[in-house]
């Protein structure tokens, strides 16, 4: 994940935040992290 997509993932984090829209933001927060996992154990193995 590039800083533009983490840019991008913080701001609809805040705006579901500004909402009320936990559930949903907790939704994201999540699948972020698996994304940077992701992305983390691609580029330092390979496959």
């Amino acid at each position: 994940m590039n800083n533009q997509e983490l840019c991008i993932l913080l701001d609809s984090i805040l705006a579901l935040l500004e909402t009320n829209n936990t559930e949903k933001a907790k939704e994201v927060i999540k699948n972020g992290i698996k994304r940077i996992d992701k992305g983390m154990t691609s580029s330092s193995q390979e496959e």
